[in-house]
């Protein structure tokens, strides 16, 4: 609070104390108020109290005087270590003395603490009174506007700060001092604070909303008389505590104060006890979100809170508009059953001005029944003015309204005040019990700076502004977990995807889930963290992406209108879970847009899958993004795949756009245009066009995903003699369906098995079709002597899926269906998804069990190769068996259209065999449409 300085008193021949107010403090005072308040309290004269001699102000800073006592301050005395009870008992009642003679005469204290109780000559004396007051009372003076609620200053020290002080109730009188002296007393005996090991911002929540640990828990022994005063002064209600200082010196004189309780040694059954009670609570601290399961009403007895942007009033302050929301609504998440809405959702949808009308209107739009809106303005002197309201938008009742004043270099002393203070409030309007604050994760501004710039930029998909932002976040502080995880989802938009910069972002978020973060923010943490650890060698990499998952999840289920969390569980599935099914993926992706329109990032794969059902369906993702999309290569991509898929670009048009485009621009279109069902083939010219204008060290890639291409379309002879000149998986899937003769294609693919790359694992499927056991005996074989050899994991891994998919090829060709069903259900599909051998596993299930082939055949693929088109087929037959017309419908549909210029004639038959059950199924078309429509 001030400069100390000791000085002499030259006419009196004494040495005195001046006390100096920081200048960040006398800024706001009225200095000629704030001297007549100190004066006031001048004419306590009493035996334990520091009497003020004088007050003044020069240069602005207002200052006072008092004599200087010897002797140590009760903070020295308590870290020495643990007080005898006597001289404890004696301190309490010298303090208790001060006060009442203090408030008898009006002038309450504000600030008891150890650091204002000295002690001397075996006497305690209390120095400072008046001063909070007179801070408070030359500060309201200028700011007091009447009308609505109004929370004051609370000026205090946090450890010590009565409930009513914390809430700057107003009102504030004597028994605030009660409750600090109970703190105090407390502290004594313990040797800690009541609220110890928190933060400042923790404190104070606590003081409003926790209950101390009893005395005796951390003193064995202490006298139950006097624990049970201390204890009753601690009450929140100053109505519970002792209303005088005389109800306290009563007790203090019994005898009862010095009853010692002498503990008992604890045996050792009742240390095994605790020992075994402490593991328990060990296992159960791990993380329950792998059992979390949604509930009927994801909100079900949460209070809904919708923090809305500010009214900023000076350009200088424009970043805390929206970072006023990330700050206050990650810090009140989770505070007892506080439950923030996601800065997207308040920001996009907060209209008008900040007032109450306007706040409970939105509310009602978000559904929070707790609204809080504000306005940040300079108060001159590098000052700024926060103000914020708090309003219930479910009741009739005026706003409570807080003010911040502090240097607008400290903006974030202002949003952890202001949190402190809105969460008293709301405890004002709403029962919300024992709750406590969360933390951001840093309390370094410039870093705090930092990440919400980023954020900002990440949410309008400005992905290399917010990776540099966020970077920035990290450098400054690298214990800023959430600015970690938000660095690496915008590296994966910034062609640092799958690198090791995005790998390396999120595990060093995983690393730093502490106490203390808002459970959003502890979630994502931990869903990023079992993310990055699936992508490591030596892992149980199902069980960790099962982990991940089930992190997501629940954020998305606590949180169900944030955007950002849909987009981060439906991409980490996308990607990575084989069990997911084209269905499920755009609605997690949908689930992101409905949330907030838009979060762009969550329109990208949303396209890829929406093209699968045509032209159309495609059509109306992408024109959504390309009207939010703020430009670069991917809207190039996106522009470039919804031309080509619409037909409107054709002939000499169609040539000089694929012979002008940027190969990298190309690629990405095609992405989007890989399922795409239609007549033109555009992906196969795209693919073409890229080719040609690759560097001759990328020529045989291309010629492999043009052979892919040309599969997936059922251009047969042309595909499978690229696949051959270049090798690639293209040829298993050719071979499996049975469109070349298997013998002559063994031959030609047998020096594959030498080969490090997918093209190897393809001889398998072309071994089990040509029913060569003696050659797949030999690879499991081989492969199972190398896999105990190799000393990599990840390897290990890869040998021993060949030689179990061998094994299953062998029984095939061996003509034992039960075992060969057996075997390829053992594969583990989760690690490694090999087309070819989930297509062959779904047939044969479906001989004994065709709703479960069904549903493998349901699940999604991230290709639209040759083997998709086939699964679609084998699809369209179960489900016409099985009567789910819909289902049926959709696949043959995707046949007829994807295969329409296919040749051999295997294909050709199959296209008339899904034109003849549409004919049957739906003959007039209307189904088709629906389902269009509907996607």
């Amino acid at each position: 609070m001030s400069r100390v300085f000791l000085a002499d008193d030259v006419a009196l021949k004494r040495a005195v104390v001046i006390k100096v107010l920081h200048p960040e403090l006398a800024a706001g005072v009225n200095a000629e108020r704030f001297n007549r308040e100190v004066l006031l309290s001048a004419r306590l004269q009493h035996p334990h109290i520091v009497p003020v001699l004088t007050a003044g102000e020069i240069n602005g800073l207002p200052y006072y005087v008092m004599p200087f006592v010897k002797g140590e301050t009760l903070r020295v005395r308590i870290a020495q270590g643990l007080m005898p009870i006597g001289d404890i008992v004696g301190i309490i009642g010298d303090v208790a003395k001060a006060l009442g003679f203090a408030h008898e005469e009006g002038v309450v204290h504000r600030d008891i603490k150890p650091d204002n109780i000295l002690l001397s000559g075996g006497a305690a004396t209390v120095a400072d009174f008046g001063i909070a007051k007179a801070l408070s009372s030359s500060r309201q003076d200028i700011h007091a506007d009447g009308g609505l609620t109004t929370l004051g200053m609370s000026l205090g020290t946090p450890e010590y700060m009565a409930p009513e002080q914390v809430a700057g109730d107003p009102d504030v009188d004597h028994r605030a001092d009660i409750y600090s002296l109970g703190c105090v007393a407390y502290e004594m005996l313990t040797g800690k604070s009541p609220f110890s090991g928190k933060s400042p911002q923790q404190m104070l929540a606590a003081q409003v909303m926790e209950k101390p640990i009893p005395i005796e828990q951390r003193r064995p022994g202490v006298p139950p008389a006097l624990a049970a005063v201390v204890m009753k002064c601690l009450e929140k209600e100053p109505s519970m505590r002792p209303q005088t200082a005389t109800e306290i010196l009563n007790p203090l004189d019994s005898t009862d104060v010095f009853a010692v309780v002498q503990p008992k040694p604890a045996s050792r059954r009742g240390l095994l006890i605790a020992t075994a009670a402490a593991f328990v609570a060990a296992l159960v601290a791990v993380p329950v979100y792998r059992s979390i399961r949604p509930s009927n009403t994801s909100t079900n007895g949460a209070l809904i809170l919708a923090v809305a942007p500010f009214e900023v009033l000076d350009p200088q302050l424009a970043l805390w508009k929206e970072g006023i929301v990330d700050v206050l609504g990650r810090n009140l998440d989770g505070a007892g059953p506080i439950r923030a809405l996601s800065p997207s959702v308040t920001i996009k949808r907060w209209e008008g001005h900040a007032e109450r009308d306007a706040a409970v209107a939105f509310g009602k739009r978000v559904g929070a029944q707790i609204v809080m809106y504000g306005q940040l303005q300079p108060a001159g002197q590098g000052l700024v003015s926060a103000k914020l309201w708090v309003v219930d938008a479910e009741r009739d009742t005026p706003p409570i309204e807080i003010e911040v004043r502090d240097s607008v270099t400290r903006m974030d002393r202002v949003t952890d005040s202001l949190s402190i203070r809105s969460l008293a409030a709301i405890g004002r309007l709403r029962t919300i019990g024992a709750a406590k604050l969360a933390s951001l994760g840093s309390s370094s501004l410039p870093a705090i700076r930092a990440f919400l710039q980023g954020a900002q930029l990440f949410r309008r998909s400005q992905w290399d502004s917010a990776a540099t932002a966020l970077k920035e976040a990290t450098v400054i502080d690298s214990t800023f977990g959430i600015a970690y995880a938000m660095l690496g989802e915008a590296y994966g938009w910034t062609g640092e995807g799958g690198s090791d910069l995005q790998w390396k972002a999120f595990t060093k978020a995983g690393q730093l889930i502490r106490p203390g973060l808002s459970p959003h923010d502890s979630l994502t943490l931990a869903s990023v963290r079992h993310y990055a650890i699936s992508h490591e060698r030596g892992v149980n990499r199902a069980l960790e992406m099962r982990n991940a998952y089930a992190a997501a999840a629940a954020v998305t289920e606590r949180y169900p209108d944030d955007a950002a969390a849909w987009y981060l569980y439906g991409d980490m599935r996308y990607h990575n879970d084989r069990e997911l099914t084209e269905r499920e993926a755009l609605a997690n992706f949908d689930n992101a847009i409905k949330a907030d329109s838009d979060f762009v990032p969550a329109y990208i794969h949303a396209i890829e899958l929406a093209y699968r059902n045509g032209a159309d369906a495609g059509r109306r993702y992408a024109t959504s993004y390309l009207a939010r999309s703020a430009g670069g290569p991917q809207r190039a991509s996106i522009q470039l795949a919804m031309s080509l898929a619409d037909g409107r670009l054709r002939g000499d048009a169609l040539k000089a756009t694929l012979d002008t485009i940027n190969p990298i621009v190309g690629m990405s279109a095609l992405s989007s245009l890989r399922r795409l069902p239609d007549s033109a083939e555009v992906s196969i010219d795209l693919l073409r066009a890229a080719a040609r204008r690759m560097p001759p060290n990328r020529t045989a890639m291309m010629r492999r995903a043009l052979a892919d291409a040309l599969a997936a379309r059922g251009h047969i002879t042309e595909a499978w003699r690229l696949s051959i000149e270049n090798p690639t998986y293209t040829a298993a899937e050719i071979v499996a369906l049975g469109l070349v003769p298997a013998d002559s294609a063994v031959r030609a693919m047998l020096p594959w098995l030498k080969r490090e790359d997918d093209a190897s694992i393809a001889v398998t499927a072309a071994l089990g079709i040509a029913r060569d056991t003696v050659m797949l005996d030999k690879l499991v074989i081989g492969a199972e002597a190398r896999a105990k050899a190799d000393t990599t994991a990840q390897r290990r891994a890869v040998l021993g899926y060949f030689a179990a998919s061998s094994r299953a090829y062998a029984a095939l060709a061996r003509g034992d269906s039960a075992k060969a069903t057996a075997l390829f259900d053992l594969l583990s599909d989760t690690l490694y998804v090999l087309p070819v051998d989930q297509f062959i596993r779904a047939r044969l299930v479906a001989r004994h069990d065709p709703k479960r082939a069904l549903a493998l055949l349901e699940r999604s693929t991230s290709t639209g190769d040759l083997m998709y088109a086939a699964r679609q087929l084998e699809r369209g037959r179960i489900a016409e068996k099985l009567g789910e017309r819909e289902q049926a419908v959709d696949a043959y549909a995707y046949v007829a259209a994807v295969w329409r210029n296919a040749e051999p004639e295997p294909l050709k038959d199959a296209v008339k065999e899904a034109r003849s059950a549409l004919g049957r199924l739906d003959a007039d078309g209307r189904m088709r449409a629906t389902m269009s429509g509907q996607h």
